[in-house]
């Protein structure tokens, strides 16, 4: 059927194909979430997002992994970053809504599609954002010199505050979000300059393997998948566009500037844990951060960076608990989970449901981490590896969507490295694709269902959403 959606294109009154039929519009199967975003307040939700999953634990764990070699795999997944960003803003300006990436994948190629994106989605921020959280429970046991106990309680206490933060509202959260980026972007600039000036002086206790030639670019394709998990959270800014006043304007500046800002920290700090520490230092892994202030200035220094890398999770996990409820109040707005989450509250209109369960659901994978079930890298891995194949979603919803043959073109350009790096993941993309065919296969059951309710018989195969012009 064809129904009106309000603020999906490029007009309110811009029709979509809905070919199932047991979904309604947006407003038949749910509440609209406020619109209190701007681009002060975005830019400062996507820093907190991204930075806090970037620079905490995965400097380290890439140069344990590649070596000297490292930082080329922050300037290659850079570079293929660039494009997808530019298509995340043409698609969140165009299609705000909290379904985010999800949403985007149903306006170009239907219900089952997005239904599966869903469901990749939730299977990886259960895993993505508890793990960041462990690296802020690591940071504090550094802080503290406590154990492992310690740092699976404090990761837990992280889930809880933000889900706190976020249940209280979005205003309040915002405005906590904005304060705490600022303040830790600006702590970071000086904690970049002091490393990179320890370790090209040569100055510091430990002395790092230093930067590979450029000819031997090609070790840092092992770690392409652990260090895009740094690149992620701009998709998690998707989910906020329809909380956005003036989406069409705002995300695309919102996810411009963040971006300028996140790649010159990424690759400073990068540089600076190569030059500074040895692949073989027990804190790359853990607080590798904290240990390039305390080479480059002193022991209490890297205490205090503890503190900062503490502060930067609560950002982090804050932003992204935000997007994950987003997405889960979505998800039950289209049927895949269930419909007490899609309700908001009045006046505030804030999906508090959500907001409670996504935190739950993150204290359950701490818990689960804490008694040893799966590792930490293995978590960021999995995450880092599946936010890739949904940019590459994008891309395809993307290539759907637009007309203009330049746009095409473009939207190729952006897709062709992905396929090529997505290749090198082996048999990590098990996971992903079982989550797929479980969303795939959730929404065809649905249909199903209803059909059989309704008496309705089985129509054509879904198509996806019409095509814009750029």
């Amino acid at each position: 059927m064809i129904a009106k959606a309000p603020n999906s294109g490029g007009g309110p009154n811009e029709p979509i194909l809905d070919s199932d039929p047991s979904v309604g519009s947006r407003e038949e199967r749910g509440e609209r979430l406020e619109g209190t975003l701007t681009v002060t307040s975005a830019v400062a939700l996507a820093l907190g997002v991204v930075i806090g999953a970037g620079l905490l634990a995965l400097p380290g764990l890439a140069y344990r992994e590649a070596g000297p070699a490292a930082v080329y795999a922050w300037v290659i997944d850079g570079l293929i970053v660039v494009p997808l960003l530019v298509i995340f803003g043409y698609l969140g300006s165009r299609h705000p809504q909290a379904g985010g990436i999800a949403g985007f994948v149903r306006e170009g190629f239907g219900p089952r599609a997005g239904a599966a994106t869903e469901t990749l989605l939730l299977g990886t921020f259960s895993l993505g954002i508890p793990a960041i959280a462990i690296v802020g429970g690591d940071y504090l046991s550094y802080l503290t010199g406590g154990g492992d106990a310690m740092a699976s309680a404090a990761a837990a206490v992280l889930v809880l505050l933000a889900g706190t933060t976020n249940a209280a509202g979005a205003r309040l959260s915002g405005s906590v979000q904005q304060i705490v980026s600022y303040l830790l972007v600006a702590v970071l600039c000086g904690v970049a300059v002091a490393g990179l000036t320890a370790g090209f002086s040569g100055a510091g206790s430990a002395a790092g393997s230093g930067i590979a030639p450029l000819s031997a670019w090609a070790g840092a394709v092992p770690a392409l998948g652990l260090v895009f998990f740094a690149f992620t959270g701009w998709e998690m800014l998707s989910f906020t566009t329809e909380e956005y006043k003036n989406p069409r304007r705002d995300y695309p500046i919102a996810v411009a500037v963040s971006f300028v800002v996140v790649i010159g920290l990424y690759v400073a700090l990068a540089l600076a844990v190569q030059l500074l520490l040895s692949p073989d230092d027990p804190r790359i892994s853990s607080a590798p951060i904290a240990a390039v202030l305390e080479e480059s200035v002193g022991i209490w220094s890297g205490g205090t960076m503890a503190g900062v890398g503490v502060a930067i999770v609560v950002a982090n996990v804050n932003g992204a608990t935000w997007a994950a409820s987003r997405l889960a109040f979505s998800s039950a707005r289209e049927g895949l989970l269930p419909g007490g989450l899609a309700r908001v509250t009045t006046g505030s209109r804030l999906p508090r449901n959500a907001v409670v369960v996504t935190t739950a659901a993150f204290l359950v994978v701490v818990a689960a981490h804490a008694a040893g079930a799966f590792s930490q890298q293995a978590m960021l891995s999995l995450a880092g590896q599946n936010f890739f194949l949904l940019y590459l979603f994008s891309v395809g919803a993307y290539l759907r969507l637009v007309r203009s043959w330049p746009a095409r073109a473009f939207g190729l350009c952006a897709l062709l490295p992905c396929l090529l790096v997505a290749g090198s993941f082996g048999w990590g993309l098990l996971y992903p694709a079982v989550l797929v065919v479980m969303g795939a296969t959730a929404q065809s059951l649905r249909r199903r269902a209803h059909q059989a309710a309704t008496g309705q018989k089985e129509t054509a195969p879904e198509k996806g959403g019409a095509r814009k012009d750029v």
